[in-house]
């Protein structure tokens, strides 16, 4: 049997960025966590409104979103866990799909303190994705207060 060129060399169009998995689960996550007492409309309206202040400061909107997302992942989480009669904070590791909602959410609080809810996501997610937002300095201290009591995984139980 001959291996035909011509026919495996079809040229196969790229496929928009909104069609990535990856992508397209996180925008989703990113809008559940954003609709407040069933009001996605609402919250469409507002994801489209910070999209647009994001293109207007020359940034892919997506991309941006990805990036902040990713940079604001937490590794680890810290519980508190009770042995011996004492409390110790023990880090624990999380699977990616909670790190992606952890990541989510730490953004949404950081951003929707004020007045002016477009403007101070617009911000934070620009800030997130080049690293100096409020929601990435919470991530690095967690991540340092997990590094300081890396002594105490030894009261994991799994």
């Amino acid at each position: 049997m001959s291996f035909n060129i011509q026919n495996s060399t079809k040229v196969s169009h790229v496929q928009p960025f909104l069609n990535n998995f990856f992508a397209s689960s996180i925008l989703k996550k990113f809008l559940m966590l954003l609709t407040k007492k069933g009001k996605q409309i609402k919250a469409d309206k507002l994801l489209k409104a910070v999209f647009l202040r994001i293109s207007l400061k020359r940034q892919s909107p997506f991309f941006t979103l990805i990036l902040a997302v990713n940079n604001v992942k937490p590794i680890i989480e810290v519980r508190s866990v009770r042995r011996r009669g004492k409390t110790f904070q023990v880090p624990f590791p999380i699977k990616v799909s909670r790190q992606i909602s952890l990541s989510i959410k730490t953004i949404l609080k950081t951003a929707l303190n004020g007045k002016n809810i477009e403007e101070r996501l617009a911000e934070e997610l620009i800030g997130s994705s080049l690293g100096k937002s409020n929601s990435f300095k919470l991530t690095s201290n967690l991540h340092k207060l997990g590094f300081q009591n890396r002594l105490s995984t030894n009261y994991r139980w799994f």
